[in-house]
């Protein structure tokens, strides 16, 4: 039995032995036994009391490569000190800490940061440290946990800290030159908005009511000044739609696991044409095969210009993992009644299955402009006649031969 464990006993039996044995000496020993001992099991069970372990992220968004700056402050708000301490923190594999080496974790996927040192009493230590992420996705930091013990090492212990924070790292963004893309036209002559839907907002005049006509249509302020029902008269609408539809499969079957270069090029390629195309003033939207982390509803954002859309589209792309929730000819299917006529569909895939081949072959049949952005030799095969494609993956592998 350790000493930690029989210091009450050991104490008491040595305090009887000497006095049984008229040997002072032997119950002097027992009584420092019981001393220290009780002052370290008191020292012990009071470690953490008043200590805190806090981390601030200097950003919660980055791009692959950036920088982060992450302040870690541990305090001790009490008289009692920490006469050492080992502090961790869990970090996913992808974010590197600059001139750090960091320790296993026994959790796949993570590692520890670890410091160690001693605190006194009411005082406060500081670390920075600088993360570097090197792969796109939204990246664990924590849990946290603190070690210590008394001051002869007797009884120690731990504080866990179960919070999670998340860094959201962003794909990486190419120019369309650097896609092979013609930056002033890359899918074809741009025209002037759908004229057969209407914008709400712009009102061109009044007329009578027609049967049929919606109640949102309805003038009620200029149908009680007539005394006849009165319906307003829009414009039409002048906003471009772009809807980006990304295949995140790279395999034929889920059994066959993923290819993941292929995955995050694909991943890059759309975060590309939504920055192009929000530059141009498009409204844009995504619709994804996947689901957002710790969801099971699918990735969709309705094409929009609001002034956070591209953030949540790069968002939306951030967290895209390899499983999937059906394949994208289903979801094209499902959100086609509410793609609005005469949009632009652009299709990033690294493989078109047939069924995608068809559903794109019916977009196009129903006015919408479709283009297809191939991320591999492999999607150029299933792309359906008629529907113009562009190779992407060779002007990846040029910038690598270049890199």
């Amino acid at each position: 039995m350790p000493f930690r464990d029989a210091w009450l006993p050991v104490g008491a039996l040595l305090i009887l032995v000497g006095f049984a044995a008229s040997q002072p000496v032997i119950s002097a020993v027992g009584f420092v036994v019981l001393l220290i001992g009780g002052i370290s099991r008191f020292w012990s069970r009071h470690l953490f009391d008043r200590v805190a372990l806090r981390r601030t992220l200097g950003e919660r968004r980055v791009f692959i490569g950036e920088s982060v700056p992450m302040a870690i402050e541990l305090e001790n708000r009490k008289a009692l000190p920490l006469p050492w301490f080992e502090w961790r923190l869990a970090l996913a594999d992808p974010l590197d800490v600059e001139n750090e080496s960091l320790a296993a974790h026994a959790v796949p996927g993570l590692s520890w940061l670890v410091r160690r040192g001693a605190i006194g009493w009411y005082e406060r230590r500081n670390w920075e440290v600088t993360l570097k992420p090197s792969d796109r996705g939204y990246h664990q930091v924590g849990p946290a946990t603190i070690s210590s013990a008394d001051l002869l090492g007797v009884f120690p212990g731990h504080m866990d800290d179960e919070r999670v924070d998340h860094l959201l790292v962003f794909p990486r963004v190419y120019t369309l030159e650097e896609l092979g893309l013609p930056a002033d036209r890359p899918f074809g002559e741009r025209k002037g908005g759908s004229r057969i839907f209407e914008d709400p907002l712009r009102i061109a005049g009044l007329r009578e009511y027609r049967p049929g006509d919606p109640l949102r249509r309805i003038d009620w302020k200029a149908t009680a000044r007539t005394g006849e029902l009165t319906s307003r008269v829009y414009e039409p609408s002048a906003t471009q739609q772009l809807y980006i539809a990304l295949n995140i499969d790279t395999m034929h079957h889920v059994w066959e696991g993923y290819l993941k270069d292929e995955l995050e090029r694909t991943v890059s390629v759309a975060a590309s044409v939504a920055v192009w195309a929000a530059g141009q003033r498009y409204a844009v939207g995504l619709l994804a095969n996947g689901s957002y982390p710790d969801a099971d509803r699918p990735i969709r954002l309705a094409p929009s210009r609001a002034r956070d859309q591209l953030t949540r589209v790069l968002e939306a792309l951030a967290v895209i993992q390899p499983l999937t929730m059906g394949d994208l000819a289903g979801a094209i299917l499902r959100e086609s009644p509410r793609i609005p006529a005469g949009s632009t569909v652009v299709v990033v895939a690294s493989l078109i299955p047939e069924p995608l081949a068809g559903v794109l072959t019916r977009l196009a049949g129903e006015g919408h402009q479709v283009f297809v952005l191939a991320t591999s030799d492999r999607a150029l095969e299933g792309v359906p006649p008629g529907i113009p494609v562009h190779p992407i993956g060779r002007a990846f592998e040029r910038q690598e031969v270049t890199a």
